[in-house]
């Protein structure tokens, strides 16, 4: 949610922050499904904005400054007559503060929505519909469901309350150079192709993956294999909180099973229960390693590293023309508080998300850009490739939100600890994904 990133930049729920789970630089859409409505706007509707001279104020997270203020400077050299005030908190605080800040009688004009549980059951943010419609926003589906709620406060459909920034997404990069070596040479297609190409790596004393478990890293890797064996929907109606949704399923036991046979075959390193993003990603710009599932954070510091030695794909599937997989989300998304004083010069701020000219700027940051269509060009010949995976995502429509946000204490309470116990051996997988479960049904209840 780094994620100028975070963990969705999204460490999205507090400690996904720091690796960038969901988010790597986003931290929105946490704890879906919520009860309640939000308020309505006293200000009509309007795009036209006429030579009026406006003063908003913005807030999002710290690490997100120098995107954010790319956006701001060339929103308002098209609209001379708005300028933006932004403010930052320290990421390692901003999801705490975020529902207080767009609660405030002062709340900013334009906020980064932390938590759209409690946004919309509080009332505390503007139904974004009447914009839509008057803007013509025509954004994919897989990038707006999870900041829409309905009238029984499900998150999943309904109005629209935020639109992202920019998105932040999953998948794994490869060593080609190191691949080489050892005869392979083309990425994966399928799980099956994978594990050949880990075993092949064993079997020559490379390092087959790079595994960051130590902060839940391993949940990236792992969401694909459940994607695979239970379908797109299935996971995302978890992550939303369905009714009757749940994880302890054959499916998510057998993708525990697969992570679990990696580890006992040594595929990881003998260090990964201790081996955090950063570390892990330093590795593996050193060239250790054939495989490390990660996320799109890391582009700029792998493309600037190893060069046309590394390579990006989407989370393969299990059979060949099966479709790929990828966790995604905003890399902030963008929400008009309830007393926001400016609601449609804010408005004309999150449609400008919308233009090519903002899409571009989101890839001149690194990250893929929001709606569909071909991407904005890049020197980066790595994002290149994160961007035409992404391209193929949006299409196959194949992506959900990161299962580390399916509440808001899923990282820090169950994902990390479970995945740790898994890898070392001292939980079954059938307890594990029982142990998720529990995680689950005891916030959502």
């Amino acid at each position: 949610m780094k994620i100028g990133t975070y963990m969705s930049s999204r460490v999205l729920k507090a400690t996904a922050a720091m690796l960038g789970v969901a988010c790597v630089a986003s931290l929105a859409a946490c704890g879906p499904g919520s009860s309640g409505q939000n308020t309505s706007s006293a200000e009509a509707v309007s795009t036209d904005l006429g030579d009026t001279k406006y003063e908003l104020t913005l807030w999002d997270g710290a690490g997100l400054k120098t995107y954010d203020d790319a956006l701001i400077a060339a929103f308002e050299k098209k609209n001379p007559n708005i300028t933006i005030k932004a403010t930052y908190d320290p990421d390692n605080v901003s999801q705490q503060n975020g529902p207080r800040i767009i609660s405030s009688a002062d709340a900013p004009d334009i906020a980064r929505i932390t938590d759209i549980n409690s946004a919309v059951r509080g009332k505390h943010l503007t139904n974004l519909d009447d914009y839509s419609k008057a803007y013509g926003w025509n954004l994919p589906d897989s990038q707006t469901e999870v900041y829409r709620v309905d009238d029984s406060g499900k998150i999943g459909s309904g109005s629209l309350y935020a639109i992202p920034s920019g998105i932040s997404m999953t998948g794994m990069y490869w060593n080609s150079a190191v691949a080489k070596k050892l005869g392979i040479t083309e990425a994966p297609k399928t799980v099956s192709e994978l594990e050949k190409d880990m075993a092949k790596a064993k079997s020559a004393g490379v390092l087959p993956m790079v595994m960051p478990a130590k902060e839940g890293g391993t949940s990236y890797i792992y969401q694909s294999l459940l994607v695979n064996n239970e379908g797109r929907d299935s996971v995302q109606k978890w992550i939303l909180q369905a009714e009757g949704a749940t994880f302890d399923t054959a499916g998510a036991v057998q993708a525990a099973q697969t992570i679990q046979s990696w580890q006992e075959k040594g595929y990881f390193s003998d260090d990964a229960l201790a081996l955090d993003g950063s570390t892990a990603v330093s590795r593996f710009a050193k060239g250790d390693g054939l495989f490390f599932p990660s996320g799109s954070w890391y582009s700029a510091t792998l493309n600037e590293s190893l060069g046309s030695d590394v390579g990006f794909f989407a989370y393969p599937g299990n059979a060949s023309g099966d479709e790929a997989s990828a966790a995604a989300n905003a890399v902030s998304a963008f929400g008009i508080p309830a007393n926001a004083k400016h609601k449609n010069a804010a408005a004309a701020f999150l449609n400008f998300l919308t233009t090519d000219e903002a899409r571009q700027i989101a890839v001149d940051h690194g990250y893929p850009p929001i709606g569909s269509g071909t991407a904005p060009s890049t020197d980066n010949a790595l994002l290149t490739q994160i961007l035409a995976a992404y391209q193929d995502l949006v299409k196959s429509g194949n992506t959900t939100d990161f299962i580390n946000n399916a509440t808001a204490g899923m990282q820090a309470s169950a994902i990390i600890p479970n995945f740790q116990q898994l890898l070392d051996g001292s939980m079954k997988p059938e307890a594990f994904a029982k142990a998720i479960q529990a995680q689950y049904e005891k916030e959502v209840k």
